[in-house]
């Protein structure tokens, strides 16, 4: 799967309570979360050394959600609450992902490597999350039993991403932030009419073949633009 992601980017029964908001991360699915797939996934495509040697920070980032619900703790001496205010988090994502990309520039300069992978992490979890139709719709929805979003509960015991399905290449990003807006114009461009998070399918079983397809493509569709991300990351750390 992986070097079909490489080659196509160069060419062109959990219950309902466990359901995470996005994208299922660590703190609802200890197994293998979709957001560690996404990123591990980029990472072994990208094949580059530093950013390789950074999957623990960037996974921990990527699996951290700092939306518009308040949060306990910190990571790499820092307070997630206080960053999840000062970069605006919202039910979507975020309207400060250049705030996020800021905070990792001045980690990794500062000589932080660790930090600015976590926050880059943090980052790739937010245009992640764009990848997701009901995000990229601006439909509202929560990881509990009644306001889970039917798409990603599918998502969460199926990853099956389809890479023969990328059909855009890289588009060069200097500023890897860019790729906030990116990711939620594919998504939308990929589902203009995921309107109503229960009319998806819940299960694979009872999915249509254009339900699976949308969830394969997406899948893979979000890994080429998380890969795209971290070579941009990559290229500006140095």
């Amino acid at each position: 799967m992986r070097n079909t992601l490489a080659i196509a980017c160069v060419v062109a029964v959990i219950s309902p309570i466990t359901a995470a908001k996005a994208w299922d991360s660590a703190k609802r699915n200890p197994t293998h979360p979709t957001h560690s797939y996404l990123t591990e996934e980029a990472i072994s495509a990208l094949k580059q050394a530093e950013v390789t040697a950074h999957t623990t920070q960037l996974n921990e980032g990527a699996n951290t959600e700092l939306h518009e619900l308040p949060v306990k703790g910190s990571m790499y001496g820092l307070d997630l609450e206080t960053l999840r205010v000062a970069h605006k988090g919202t039910n979507a994502g975020t309207d400060d992902i250049k705030g996020w990309w800021a905070d990792a520039q001045t980690a990794y300069r500062a000589g932080h490597k660790q930090r600015a992978y976590f926050l880059t992490g943090i980052m790739l979890h937010m245009i992640q999350d764009m990848g997701v139709p009901a995000h990229a719709n601006g439909i509202y929805h929560q990881g509990n039993a009644t306001e889970f979003d039917n798409f990603e509960f599918m998502a969460l015991s199926n990853w099956k991403p389809d890479y023969t399905t990328v059909n855009k290449i890289d588009p060069g990003f200097l500023d890897p932030s860019d790729y906030y807006a990116f990711s939620k114009a594919w998504a939308n461009e990929d589902a203009p009419d995921y309107l109503n998070k229960d009319s998806f399918s819940k299960f694979w079983t009872t999915a249509s073949k254009n339900e699976k397809k949308l969830l394969r493509k997406r899948q893979a569709r979000t890994v080429a633009v998380v890969m795209w991300t971290l070579n941009s990351a990559h290229k500006a750390f140095q």
